[in-house]
């Protein structure tokens, strides 16, 4: 009986070490605010929950920079009621334990409305839309019409924890109707060699990865205009399934002037949306064919940028929907690099 009740205080100790140490910490417990793709419509609600090794003893406070999060009990669940606009809320969790210092852990959640989350109207929008965003598009390049072809780019970026396959993605600017872009891997179009460090062979793009798309011809464009590139080891580099030219028309993706085309990044075929992916400049899309005449409607498009010669439009955070306030002008681009995390 008494060794019984040693262990017993041993074991109360133990525990009462884990709650009050003053290591702990968000990084030693391990802690994740879930869903792990936290968006909500505007107005509506979120349940929010821990996972992780959280020591006993621990108070847990919730709080939002937006909108609103009560919970009971200890805490451990908790629902996000979400502001009447559109935007990104902060979540953050507060541990007391007591001894050491509070410390806390944060994560952001989408908060958008329309039931879609770039700005295409909805209608055909992925409900389970993957964690893929047009992160950069080189939309006003370097040089002359006959060097445009090999400088431009479009960039994509996997913000989630799970790779993205963009096999059977497809994405169209406003030139000639009927005409989209299919997506392939590099080496299966192109016989021009790059660097060694880039991934040339494969459409999946890995967590918190970048893609970047490139006319088949890239390699082939003639210096100066910042060509070659300089593109990280371990970028995806894919090209199109036909054209030498990214986009429909004589310009390419850059339309007549300073990148004046939007994008849209869509799973389907060359006549038919089954669910859009992503876009680039606010498209309005009010149907599920690429050549739609509403899709190319000049009124209802609000590029976020006029760019000067040799600039991208850079996505600033890959969790917020296509919209204006999230563009940024870029001298000379990153291909295949981004301020993410």
């Amino acid at each position: 009986m008494r060794t019984q009740r040693l262990c017993l205080i041993a074991l109360a100790l133990s525990l009462f070490a884990a709650a009050c140490a003053p290591g702990a910490s968000a990084e030693n417990i391990n802690l994740k605010i879930l869903p792990q793709d936290c968006s909500v419509q505007a107005g509506g609600q979120v349940a929010l929950s821990l996972s992780g090794q959280i020591p006993a003893g621990l108070q847990i406070n919730w709080s939002a920079t937006a909108g609103n999060v009560v919970w009971t009990g200890q805490g451990l669940a908790a629902t996000f009621i979400a502001p009447a606009e559109a935007g990104v809320a902060t979540i953050t969790v507060t541990f007391v334990s007591g001894t050491p210092s509070p410390f806390s852990f944060s994560r952001d959640c989408l908060v958008i409305n329309g039931g879609a989350r770039p700005s295409t109207g909805g209608a055909f929008t992925h409900p389970n839309r993957p964690t893929l965003v047009i992160s950069e598009v080189m939309a006003n390049v370097c040089g002359g019409l006959e060097l445009k072809k090999y400088n431009q780019y479009i960039e994509l970026y996997n913000y989630g924890e799970t790779a993205v396959d963009v096999n059977g993605m497809y994405f169209f600017d406003e030139g000639e109707s009927g005409t989209p872009d299919q997506l392939v891997p590099w080496v299966s179009r192109s016989p021009f060699a790059l660097d060694p460090g880039l991934i040339v062979n494969t459409t999946l793009i890995p967590p918190h990865g970048f893609a970047l798309v490139l006319s088949p011809q890239y390699a082939q464009g003639p210096p100066p205009h910042r060509m070659p590139y300089l593109i990280p080891a371990g970028t995806i580099i894919l090209t199109i399934a036909s054209s030498d030219t990214l986009g429909d028309d004589l310009f390419g993706i850059i339309a007549a002037d300073n990148g004046s085309d939007t994008l849209t990044l869509y799973r389907g075929g060359l006549t038919v949306m089954d669910a859009i992916i992503d876009a680039y400049g606010t498209p309005f899309i009010a149907g599920p064919h690429p050549n739609d005449s509403d899709i190319n409607d000049d009124f209802n498009d609000h590029l976020p940028l006029v760019l000067s010669e040799c600039q991208s439009a850079e996505r600033i955070n890959p969790l917020v929907e296509d919209m204006e306030g999230n563009w940024d002008a870029v001298p000379g681009g990153t291909p295949g690099d981004g301020p993410y995390p």
